[in-house]
């Protein structure tokens, strides 16, 4: 979810599905936006599935900047940290959360360009 696209960040309270997301994120891209903020969260949705939610703050992105979003489990996100930093991006925002149920993690993370 690599977008090329500063202000307040904007807030949005809405939990969105990946699918969700990535729609959002590139009409937001389309306006000269991107996220400030990801949090996430475990979607219980469908018993035996694993899947996510999440929801962003915005501002406004900065002249040729590029960033990259991306949701998994922490070794996912390692994978994403690694192939990011390689494509010249530094991680600007990270959370983790625990599902208290499961003791799983799930982790949400933004890279950019610049700052």
């Amino acid at each position: 979810m690599t977008h090329s696209p500063s202000g307040p960040a904007v807030s949005s309270d809405e939990w969105l599905t990946t699918s969700d997301a990535d729609k959002v994120v590139s009409a937001m891209s389309a306006k000269g936006m991107m996220p400030a903020t990801i949090d996430c969260r475990f979607d219980n949705a469908t018993p035996g599935q694993v899947a996510y939610r999440s929801k962003f703050t915005w501002k406004r992105a900065p002249a040729n900047t590029r960033y990259h979003w991306e949701v998994g489990d922490p070794t996912y996100l390692a994978s994403k940290d690694v192939a990011s930093n390689r494509a010249g991006l530094r991680r600007v925002f990270a959370k983790t959360v625990r599902d208290a149920a499961s003791g799983q993690k799930v982790g949400c993370s933004i890279w950019a360009s610049g700052r």
